[in-house]
């Protein structure tokens, strides 16, 4: 049976992780399968939208109550993700790939110093 809240704990602990380790690092790579589980009973059903507000999650209609005060609904909503919909089956590598955009879009690498050293006037000649 599909576990809306399930997916996104362990869509979280996927986030997370990747934080920590490297593509192909095993704590990684069984947080990313964790997670991949979910999508596919989630797929296994009907498919549904989540959508992300400030401090709510909706799947389909349905008010997920459990995910009420979610930290993820607002970094995701701060992220400009408000919305997750599977319109079809996907791979484990295709859900590898949604997951590194996600982390990017969560986690925006900062300019490099040396750039940014360049385009900032310190007002010396």
């Amino acid at each position: 049976m599909a576990d809306p809240a399930g997916f996104l704990y362990s869509l979280a602990q996927a986030l997370s992780v990747m934080a920590l380790y490297p593509a192909g690092h095993p704590s990684r790579e069984r947080a990313v399968d964790a997670a991949f589980q979910h999508v596919e009973s989630l797929a296994a059903g009907e498919r549904r939208p989540f959508t992300f507000l400030e401090d709510d999650v909706v799947y389909g209609r349905d008010r997920l109550r459990d995910m009420k005060g979610w930290d993820y609904a607002s970094k995701l909503v701060g992220a400009g993700i408000q919305r997750l919909e599977f319109e079809r089956a996907v791979t484990r590598d295709e859900f590898d790939e949604i997951l590194i955009e996600l982390f990017a879009r969560l986690n925006p690498a900062p300019a490099d110093t040396s750039e940014r050293r360049q385009m900032r006037s310190l007002g010396i000649a």
